[in-house]
C-alpha cells in the first residue's frame, strides 16, 4: 500500500497532539488537505504544517479524489453531520469523540455507514493500548479475587472566560460528562460490559450556560460491583481508574499521559494483606500514534474495526445518565424532593 492521504475537517487545537505530532512516527500516513469555513484560516494551517492543499469549505475537501480518509476535528455538534457527508462522498472516517450528541444522530450515522460499507472509528484513543486488555484479564481471571468496586476520576481544570469554546454550550455537547464520560464508559465496556442492573447520576449544572462542570455517575452490576465516576472541569487534574479486588487494589494512574506524547503507562497492584506493591509498566507509547496505525490497518484489511455498535451502547448509556442527572436538577419539575 502507498502512503495514505488524510483530509482534515476543522483547524482544532487538538490536531497538534492528535495528528501532526503522531504522524512524524508514521511514514505511511500524511495530511494531504485541510478545510475550514474560511480559506485564509485553512491556508494559514496548511502553511504552518506543510499541508499541500487548503480548502475554504468542508464540501470541497470531501470532493477531493486524492483524499483516502477523513479526520473530523470539528465541534461536537457537527460530528454526525460531517461524518455522514464524508461517508456519502465515499470517504472512511476517523472522528473525534464524542462521535455525536445522542442516539438519534448515531442511528442516522450508522445507517449511512451501513449503506457505504466504509469504516468509521470514534477517536477514543485510550482503547488502543494494552493496559486495558491487561485489566480485563485481571477481572476475568479473578487474579486477585472478586472485583468489588471501580472508582474513576477524570478531571482537567478548564477556564473559558470568553465562552467561545464548545465546552461552554450545552447544545454543542458542552460540559464535563460529554468530554470525559465516553472514556469512562469505554473502559467499563471493555472490562465489565455495559449492561448494569442500575445506574445513577448527578450534577449541579453550575457551569457556563448551565453545563455540568462536575458530573458524578455510578453503575451497579448484578454481581454487586459498583463503578463510580467523577468527571470535572474544576477539580485538580487527575486521570485515574482504581479497581478494588478482594485481595488487591489495582490502580491505573495518569492514564491520559500517553495522549500528551510518548510516555509509559503503569498498572500499580497493592496487596491488601501485606501492603506490597507491584508495578506492571508498558513500553512508552503514544495513544494517537496507536490509533492512527490501527485505523490504517483497518483500511488495509489487516485488522477488524471497532464495531460501531459499541459507540451506540456508550451513547445510549450516556443519554440515560445525563437524563437522570438533569431530572434531579433544582427547579426541574421532574426533580424529586
Amino acid at each position: 500500500m502507498g502512503k495514505k492521504r488524510i483530509g482534515v475537517l476543522g483547524c482544532a487545537h487538538i490536531l497538534d497532539r492528535a495528528l501532526f505530532t503522531p504522524l512524524k512516527s508514521l511514514e505511511h500516513l500524511g495530511v494531504h488537505a485541510i478545510a475550514s469555513r474560511t480559506k485564509p484560516k485553512a491556508e494559514s494551517y496548511a502553511d504552518k504544517h506543510g499541508i499541500p492543499h487548503a480548502f475554504g469549505s468542508y464540501e470541497e475537501l470531501l470532493a477531493c479524489d486524492e483524499v483516502d480518509f477523513v479526520y473530523i476535528a470539528l465541534s461536537n455538534e457537527l460530528h454526525a453531520e460531517w461524518t455522514i457527508r464524508a461517508l456519502r462522498a465515499g470517504k472512511p472516517v476517523l472522528v473525534e469523540k464524542p462521535i455525536c450528541l445522542n442516539t438519534e444522530e448515531l442511528r442516522r450515522l450508522m445507517d449511512a455507514q451501513a449503506a457505504s460499507g466504509l469504516p468509521v472509528l470514534e477517536g477514543l484513543m485510550v482503547q488502543h493500548h494494552p493496559w486495558q486488555s491487561k485489566i480485563k484479564r485481571m477481572v476475568g481471571e479473578n487474579a486477585y479475587g472478586r472485583l468489588l468496586q471501580v472508582r474513576s476520576q477524570i478531571s482537567v481544570p478548564f477556564q473559558d472566560p470568553e465562552r467561545q469554546n464548545y465546552r461552554s454550550f450545552p447544545e454543542r455537547g458542552g460540559g464535563a460528562f460529554y468530554d470525559f464520560g465516553c472514556y469512562w464508559l469505554q473502559f467499563l465496556q471493555a472490562v465489565l460490559g455495559l449492561e448494569p442492573s442500575g445506574c445513577d447520576a448527578e450534577s449541579d449544572f453550575a457551569g457556563p450556560g448551565g453545563c455540568d462542570w462536575t458530573f458524578r455517575a455510578a453503575l451497579e452490576y448484578a454481581d454487586e460491583v459498583r463503578a463510580e465516576l467523577v468527571a470535572s472541569f474544576e477539580l485538580p487534574g487527575i486521570s485515574r481508574h482504581t479497581l478494588e479486588f478482594e485481595r488487591a487494589v489495582v490502580t491505573v494512574d495518569d492514564f491520559f499521559r500517553a495522549s500528551m506524547g510518548t510516555y509509559r503507562i503503569a498498572i500499580r497492584i497493592q496487596d491488601k494483606q501485606s501492603g506490597a506493591v507491584e508495578k506492571l509498566a508498558f513500553e512508552p507509547q503514544n495513544y494517537f500514534v496507536n490509533q492512527l496505525a490501527f485505523f490504517s490497518d483497518v483500511l488495509d484489511g489487516t485488522k477488524d474495526n471497532v464495531p460501531i455498535v459499541q459507540s451506540y451502547e456508550r451513547m445510549a448509556m450516556h443519554e440515560r445518565l445525563l437524563a437522570l442527572a438533569r431530572a434531579k436538577r433544582p427547579g426541574n419539575p421532574l426533580a424529586s424532593g
